[in-house]
């Protein structure tokens, strides 16, 4: 069969972060190595937007075409399972969004959705549709039929991830993705996290679990990714969870002689905090980059999310980073229950006074099936119900002490405090303090590229996110 996987683009105009990550569809390379027998296309419409004409036509040529759709590129999803079911072709939905809101299945552009991890389920869908066999064995899977709705019982975790076949890097590779205007592959080491954020919608995917990749699988990995780009990412929800296991995994990195990229994961500031002689270890290893969460300077608003970490141990965890010359990509909410605009104010200059050197600020989001999306429904703070502005970027909920107008301008205020305003004396002279540390000498490669390529979509990003919808 061929087999048609498509990555689609966000339905509204403001991407944020879009505009400066653009990464290979993981989940999709990993969905297409499970279909060895059959002819397997990705067609990335984040990376390269297509005439509607144009995806049509390589649409019209798939037997079975399969779209991964998170909540902010639902409706899409659904543009692009309608062109689909107008040229005959049968349509699987997968990924975040349909495995918290499965009823989608009911709309008539999806024939069947994949809830949870998709690897054994979806080889055995492909099986079913070519053979024209019953769906009744095929665990995770929804669907119609005759106007009755099935939802097959969930298929458990896989917990033995070595087992998994290997990413189709291949059907990227002539893709140029770039991470801050830098060329950049992706891989992920592990799946799940056992903290319990409650705006978190990972753990509901993930049912709460962490499951790992062996470091040797990961070396791997690693030895299959395209050698000529700069960054490689770690996509777990946290790497650094079993610090004894990132230590192995630095140790045959180097092992392996792999030291020479720029490495970057998602941690958190307590691991930092409680083991920062592995972080050395990272350090000696090419670790150039580490996304934390901050969230917020009060501690009752970090306790209300369930975060369970501490000013303190931000404030230390940046230290220690920034001492072993790995850069920080931080992330704040805005609009925290129980916060006042000044106490926004407040988080937004703590952010500028830790001195980091990249910063997201997000509205607080309530994605379905989370504790925090159960809260807002019952209080009645979800203001904005179309799924396309929940991106991360467009507040869509209230809270008791601000408005969606107030947690928007905040949103604007924070970015432009961050980026845009003193822009010579802040985030440049940020810059150039990196370029004069010892252990930032790494950053003068990426500076270029970087004021090239990312600066001004900065720029871009802020003032789309100032027009109101």
């Amino acid at each position: 069969m061929k087999i048609l996987l498509i990555n689609p683009t966000l339905a509204s105009p403001v991407v944020g972060l879009d505009r400066f990550i653009k990464a290979p569809p993981l989940g999709l390379m990993s969905i297409a190595g499970t279909v060895p027998d059959h002819e397997v296309e990705i067609l990335d419409l984040k990376y390269r937007k297509l005439l509607k004409r144009s995806v049509r036509k390589k649409i019209s040529r798939a037997d079975v075409v399969g779209v991964t759709c998170l909540t902010p590129s639902y409706s899409a999803t659904l543009k692009l399972c309608q062109i689909a079911k107008e040229e005959g072709v049968p349509t699987i939905v997968g990924g975040y969004h349909p495995t918290l809101v499965p009823e989608i299945v009911e709309k008539p552009e999806i024939d069947y959705i994949i809830r949870g991890e998709g690897e054994l389920t979806f080889p055995q869908l492909i099986d079913a549709i070519s053979k024209g066999t019953g769906l009744d064995d095929v665990l995770g899977v929804s669907y119609t039929q005759n106007g009755a709705v099935y939802h097959n019982p969930p298929r458990p975790l896989i917990e033995d991830l070595d087992t998994l076949p290997f990413p189709r890097r291949d059907l990227v590779r002539h893709n140029y993705y770039t991470y801050f205007g830098s060329s950049v592959d992706v891989l992920e080491s592990a799946r799940g996290c056992a903290h319990d954020c409650h705006f978190c919608c990972v753990i509901q995917f993930h049912q709460r679990k962490w499951r790992k990749k062996s470091p040797e699988r990961v070396i791997q990995e690693l030895q299959q990714m395209n050698p000529r780009r700069s960054w490689f990412i770690f996509q777990d929800s946290e790497f650094t969870l079993s610090m004894k296991r990132v230590k192995r995994i630095c140790d045959l990195i180097i092992e392996h002689g792999l030291e020479n990229k720029w490495y970057s994961a998602q941690g958190r500031v307590d691991d930092v905090v409680k083991h920062s002689d592995v972080v050395d270890r990272m350090a000696e290893a090419g670790f150039k980059m580490l996304f934390i969460g901050i969230e917020s300077i009060f501690q009752k608003s970090l306790e209300k999310i369930g975060k369970k970490i501490t000013i303190d141990q931000i404030k230390e965890a940046v230290k220690i980073l920034h001492d072993h010359g790995i850069s920080i990509f931080g992330s704040i909410i805005i609009g925290n229950i129980g916060e006042s605009k000044e106490d926004v104010r407040k988080t937004i200059r703590f952010a500028r006074e830790l001195d980091i050197d990249i910063m997201q600020f997000t509205p607080l989001t309530p994605y379905p099936q989370t504790r925090l999306f159960k809260e807002a429904m019952e209080k009645g703070w979800i203001k904005d119900p179309n799924y396309d502005n929940w991106n991360l970027c467009q507040p869509i909920m209230a809270t008791p002490d601000l408005s969606i107008e107030d947690i928007h301008d905040l949103v604007i205020e924070a970015y432009r405090n961050f980026y845009l305003e003193g822009f010579r004396t802040n985030f440049l002279l940020r810059g150039g303090k990196r370029m004069a540390q010892r252990q930032f000498r790494w950053f003068w490669r990426m500076m270029p590229e970087f004021l090239a390529n990312s600066v001004p979509a900065i720029f871009k990003f802020v003032q789309d996110l100032s027009k109101r919808n």
